[in-house]
């Protein structure tokens, strides 16, 4: 849904046809549509587009895979009907490169906003005529801020205005001022500071936001029931911030007391519902089959399969793109706990030879759009003397696809049913600009291994679960635990007590890890999360907590700051980085910093425990410990969400890995 100003969008069906509606209520809040609420064709095949922005004069920015910008605008005659015809330049290239950014956001006043992996935010204004390349600056994109990737979503208003829903659930505001449209120069208001402007925003309780001119916000809300099978997650709810271009100066003035008021339904959005899929199983053995289910409204598509991990310097190509015709599969009404249950569209037939790793069956259209299937293959027989724990469980956890995850809020009361058999939004191979603790920030630390020479084996969460069997964690001299392994089941907790019992070594780099138990459904397809009540069952809660096994525990206190580490403790695992006691390290990282976003703190008394280092960060910080354990084990903990962006900033952090991964295999 593409805001076109007072009350128009564009809207991108999945099959690519581009319709125009307007509310006509966009100032006061009211159902009132223009063209009887229905949306009026405009257009066709707008599914090949990643982005698509627009200015309220009709203008609107088509972005492609590749980076090509082109240039469209739709002269509307009737505002009551929708009616109206392109200009003769619709579909002018005027520009290229913009895949350079990991997100694209704006439109107003002509003005597109692109941020990159860094968190650095560049101003771009096309200046026209329609049909050239004529931009402001030269072309080149003004840097006018950073440290934006703590905003999971952006959105812009005209006049500068831009609202971020910061991680967690505050809507805040900015406001950028030109001063000359030619170069891009001006200034923040309020100093460039955020203002909070709201509470209980982002993907607990929308599907999307977006801004439409003068402080109006449009959400997709989504539904409100105990139980994860009713509802399509489709309202459109208003909101109307009065006074958006001076915050900073009239104060926070919602209309209807910051209330939203629902003002239409049918608006379900799924941004990749033109093009995705999901692996019947998670995890396939050496020599096994992966079936791979996909829905699509392009007539065909290709896939291929590359391999992630264990890789150094980019994806290994297993399987070369094949050509295969689409098609739609439509979801039955229970898709949210019982899977999507679409039927196979290909299968990938692992041979024996595939190193046991990371890999994805990777969609692809004709225009360039695609979609990773992760899916792991563990070893027919263990090979190396390390396994890694990809963290699946997790990644389901904070999966928004389909609308509801396991923290979405108004399910009180009941447990929560979540599908594995799904599209992910967490298991991408990019970054999108925002900071990360699933499937990329993991693969930071496996690829850094492989260029280290560090050899392992990849296994997933339900493979730890391992019920009525003999765990292969016994077959290894030590376990990686990633960068949130939060959710853990009774049965994957006590097979890593047995292991550490045993003599294993752990090294978790991570944070928040082994916290909150969860059960798997019969079939093994879902998680169940939370007791029959609705409420989260901790392990702490039950004399269990992670320090029992990890020797730190989560430390709530913290969250959403990052800092450097500093060194409280000479230990061996520093030998070689050149730190001494006062030392801090870790300063630059993926997320901001090697310590923050969530952190795990040693509660003190555990016997063979030093804290090696600890976090700066205002609040509290992660605590970097080595506590020994039975028969020569140990564990060793980074306690941060963050550590492991911060690889391949820190050569001291990849001296304290070596020496963590070289004494683990001893």
């Amino acid at each position: 849904m593409v805001p076109g100003g007072q009350g128009i969008f564009y809207a991108v069906q999945a099959d690519g046809v581009l319709l125009w509606y307007r509310n006509l209520g966009w100032q006061t809040g009211s159902p009132q549509w223009a063209n009887n609420g229905t949306g009026r064709q405009i257009g066709n095949q707008w599914h090949q587009f990643v982005t698509v922005l627009a200015n309220s004069d009709g203008q609107i920015f088509a972005l492609q895979a590749d980076g090509t910008l082109r240039w469209y605008q739709y002269i509307l005659s009737n505002a009551q009907t929708g009616a109206g015809f392109w200009h003769a330049k619709s579909g002018t290239v005027i520009g290229h490169g913009f895949n350079t950014y990991g997100r694209v956001f704006g439109g107003w006043n002509n003005v597109l906003y692109c941020l990159d992996d860094s968190g650095v935010l560049f101003w771009y204004c096309y200046l026209g005529p329609p049909g050239t390349t004529n931009w402001a600056n030269g072309g080149s994109g003004r840097r006018i801020g950073s440290g934006w990737k703590g905003y999971p979503w952006l959105v812009a208003d005209p006049n500068g205005v831009v609202y971020g829903v910061w991680q967690g659930s505050e809507l805040r505001w900015y406001r950028y001022v030109v001063q000359s449209y030619s170069t891009g120069a001006g200034f923040w208001r309020n100093g460039g500071q955020a203002i909070t402007v709201g509470q209980a925003w982002g993907s607990d309780g929308q599907k999307l936001v977006r801004a439409n001119t003068s402080g109006t916000l449009y959400g997709i809300s989504l539904d409100t029931a105990a139980t994860l099978t009713l509802g399509d997650d489709d309202s459109l709810t208003w909101y109307r911030l009065l006074n958006s271009e001076t915050i900073d100066t009239s104060g926070v003035t919602w209309a209807n007391s910051g209330n939203g008021v629902t003002i239409g339904r049918g608006f379900t959005v799924q941004a990749e519902a033109a093009l995705q899929g999901y692996p019947g199983v998670l995890s396939v053995v050496q020599g096994g089959t992966v079936a791979i289910q996909v829905s699509t409204t392009f007539p065909s598509y290709s896939w291929s399969v590359q391999r992630v991990a264990p890789v150094s310097g980019g994806p290994v190509i297993m399987v070369q793109p094949t050509s295969h015709s689409g098609r739609l599969q439509l979801l039955p009404s229970a898709y949210r706990s019982a899977g999507c249950g679409w039927a196979t569209d290909f299968s990938v037939s692992v041979p024996t030879t595939w190193p046991s790793g990371v890999y994805t069956a990777l969609l692809q259209s004709s225009f360039g759009t695609s979609h990773p299937v992760m899916f792991v293959v563990r070893p027919a027989t263990p090979v190396n003397r390390i396994a890694v724990v990809i963290p699946t469980n997790t990644y389901n956890a904070y999966n928004t696809w389909g609308g509801h995850d396991q923290y979405t809020v108004g399910q009180d009361g009941a447990p929560r049913t979540v599908t594995m058999r799904r599209p992910s939004v967490t298991t991408a191979l990019t970054g999108g600009a925002v900071i990360n603790c699933s499937l990329l920030s993991d693969l930071f630390l496996l690829q850094w291994m492989t260029s280290q020479g560090i050899a392992y084996d990849v296994y997933t969460d339900l493979d730890l679960d391992a019920p009525g069997t003999t765990p292969w964690t016994a077959s290894y001299k030590a376990v990686v635990l990633m960068s949130h392994p939060e959710y853990f089941t009774g049965a994957m907790r006590q097979n890593l007590v047995n292991f550490a019992s045993a003599g294993g070594r752990i090294v978790y780099t991570g944070g928040n890890g082994v916290y909150e138990e969860i059960q798997y459904t019969t079939d093994r397809s879902a998680i169940v999360f939370r007791d029959a009540n609705g409420d989260r069952r901790l392990f702490e809660d039950i004399n269990e907590p992670s320090s029992a096994i990890l020797g730190v525990d989560y430390f709530a206190a913290s969250y959403m700051d990052f800092a450097p580490y500093e060194v409280l403790t000479n230990h061996a695992f520093l030998n070689g980085t050149g730190l001494g006691v006062g030392s801090t390290f870790g300063a630059t990282a993926y997320n901001g910093a090697a310590s923050g976003w969530e952190v795990d703190e040693s509660p003190g008394g555990i016997p063979g425990s030093v804290v090696i280092a600890t976090g700066q960060n205002p609040a509290g910080g992660a605590d970097m410990t080595y506590t020994a354990g039975p028969a020569g084990g140990w564990v060793f903990a980074a306690g941060s969400l963050s550590f492991n962006g911060a690889i391949g900033n820190d050569s001291a952090i990849q001296q304290i890995l070596r020496n963590v991964f070289t004494a683990a295999v001893v």
